[in-house]
């Protein structure tokens, strides 16, 4: 076969093919390499960012429930000792008055006493007064009547009497 007749050069040809796979090679090796080799980095790159992010997305979700329990913790804490603390109050409240109502009675049992004393100090003042104007009616009605001696002694019985019948 004859390449003359297609127009071609075998050594031109040949050159052709050298220079081609030559230049295939420059190309491959300081273009088509790197450029592969930097594709590659930044694909690992970009998965590492990606699984760095699902672990992120992971522990951000895992923080959320963690912040959500403590919060539920804390607002159960919280009702706990606002019971305890109204417990406590009306504990102390119906401490109080108990207290105020021990000491309502005593108060009145006091007065009570203080009363009856009053009362038998009153009572007494009213007998020593009946007595006394008692014999200044006596001795007014017999004043007249008798003489000084029989009055004294009437007035003095009829004191007497008059005590007597206070006492019982």
């Amino acid at each position: 076969m004859d390449i003359g007749r297609f127009g071609l050069d075998p050594i031109h040809l040949v050159a052709q093919v050298v220079n081609f796979l030559i230049i295939a090679w420059v190309i491959n090796r300081f273009l088509i390499r790197p450029l592969l080799t930097a594709m590659k980095a930044r694909r690992e790159k970009i998965a590492q960012g990606l699984a760095d992010a699902d672990s992120a997305h992971a522990s951000l979700e895992e923080a959320a429930r963690e912040r959500d329990r403590i919060l539920q913790e804390a607002s159960q804490e919280g009702f706990r000792l606002l019971q305890n603390a109204r417990d406590e109050a009306e504990r102390l409240r119906a401490a109080a008055m108990e207290r105020a109502g021990h000491d309502a009675e005593r108060m009145i049992e006091e007065a009570r006493g203080v009363m009856a004393l009053e009362r038998q100090d009153m009572e007494k003042a009213v007998q020593a007064l009946s007595l006394r104007l008692s014999a200044r009616i006596l001795e007014k009605v017999v004043h007249g009547l008798f003489t000084e001696e029989e009055r004294a002694r009437i007035v003095a019985r009829g004191i007497e009497r008059i005590g007597r019948a206070d006492a019982s």
